[in-house]
C-alpha cells in the first residue's frame, strides 16, 4: 500500500497542534504518513488497521498514538457483497489530536527541559495502544479538547494530555522495534489497492496469481515488490489479517473455534491452529482461555 505524505497541519489555525472530529459512513483513507503525531480515539466503528508493520483489528473505544513518520490506515469500507461481513453498518466516528513535534518541543523548551517529551516521541514512532486508567484519562481530555475553540483552556488540556502520555506505562507497542518504512512518493497505487482488496476479501480464498494479475504484474515481480515495501510476504500479510479477525471473534462471541477458522478464510482447522500459534504464540483454545481469566 502506498503511504501518501500528508500535510495534516496545513491551514490549521494553530500550527503547533490541531483537533478534529471525524464522522463518515466508513473509514477508508489511503495508507499515509505525516510529520505530525496523531492521537486517535475510535468512538464508533470496527474494521482493520495498519500501523507501521502491525496488522490488526480495531473497534470502538480504542485509543492509539502514532508518532511522526509512521505509516497508518484504518479501513472498514461498506461491502456490497452479501457473504462478506460489513464493519460499517453505523456511522464511523473518531476524535483526533495532531501535534507537530518540532514546534511543540520548541514551545515547551521555553518553560522546562524537554528530554522526557523527546524520549516519548521516540517511543511513539512504534505506535502506541493505550489501555487501563491512562486510556480513560486521555480519552476524557480528548473528548473535552475537541469541543473547545483555540485558547487557554484548550492548550491547558493539551499539556495535560502530553503529561499523562509521558508519565504512563499503560500502553502496548504496535509496530516492531526498529521498524522503518521503505515507501517513497514515487510508488504507484498498486499496493494501496491490494491492501484494501485483502481487507474486503480475507474470508475467501485469495490466490497469489489472482492478486498479481489485478496488479498488472508477474507473480515474481509482485512478490518482490510487496515484500520490499511491507517487509513481509503477501501470504504472511493475508494470514495476519485473518488471525487478527479471528482474535476479535474469539474475544467477542461464543462461536466454536472451528467455525471461526472457516469464517476467517482458513480451509482447515489444523492450518488455522498452526498459523494462529506462529503469530500469537499460543493456540486459539489457549488464547480463548487466557481472555477469560
Amino acid at each position: 500500500m502506498k503511504p501518501v505524505f500528508a500535510k495534516i497541519m496545513e491551514g490549521a489555525e494553530v500550527a503547533t497542534y490541531a483537533t478534529k472530529v471525524i464522522r463518515r459512513p466508513a473509514f477508508s483513507t489511503e495508507f499515509h504518513f505525516h510529520n505530525a503525531c496523531q492521537m486517535t480515539y475510535i468512538v464508533q466503528s470496527e474494521g482493520k488497521r495498519i500501523i507501521g508493520d502491525s496488522v490488526g483489528s480495531f473497534a470502538s473505544d480504542e485509543l492509539t498514538f502514532v508518532g511522526p513518520g509512521l505509516p497508518h490506515v484504518w479501513h472498514n469500507a461498506i461491502s456490497n457483497q452479501p457473504d462478506v461481513p460489513s464493519h460499517s453498518t453505523k456511522e464511523s466516528r473518531s476524535l483526533a489530536l495532531y501535534i507537530e513535534p518540532k514546534q511543540m518541543t520548541s514551545v515547551l523548551g521555553h518553560f522546562f527541559p524537554t528530554h522526557k517529551f523527546e524520549s516519548f516521541l521516540t517511543l511513539s514512532k512504534r505506535g502506541l495502544l493505550f489501555k487501563g486508567r491512562a486510556k480513560e484519562q486521555l480519552k476524557q481530555r480528548l473528548e473535552q479538547i475537541v469541543k473547545l475553540e483555540y485558547g487557554f483552556e484548550k492548550t491547558r488540556l493539551l499539556l495535560e494530555i502530553i503529561e499523562l502520555m509521558i508519565k504512563t506505562d499503560e500502553f502496548d507497542y504496535l509496530s516492531s522495534a526498529g521498524y522503518t518504512h521503505n515507501y517513497n512518493p514515487g510508488d504507484t497505487n498498486k499496493i494501496d489497492y491490494i491492501f484494501k482488496f485483502v481487507f474486503d476479501n480475507y474470508t475467501r480464498g485469495i490466490q497469489l496469481d489472482q492478486v498479481a494479475e489485478i496488479s498488472n504484474m508477474s507473480k515474481h515481480s509482485f512478490c518482490r515488490y510487496f515484500k520490499s515495501r511491507t517487509q513481509k510476504t503477501f501470504v504472511q500479510f493475508v494470514n495476519e489479517v485473518r488471525i487478527s479477525e479471528s482474535c476479535r471473534l474469539i474475544a467477542e462471541n461464543n462461536q466454536q473455534i472451528t467455525n471461526i477458522a472457516y469464517a476467517c478464510g482458513f480451509n482447515s482447522l489444523s492450518n488455522f491452529n498452526k498459523i494462529f500459534k506462529s503469530i500469537k504464540g499460543v493456540t486459539p483454545s489457549k488464547y480463548k482461555m487466557l481472555l477469560r481469566q
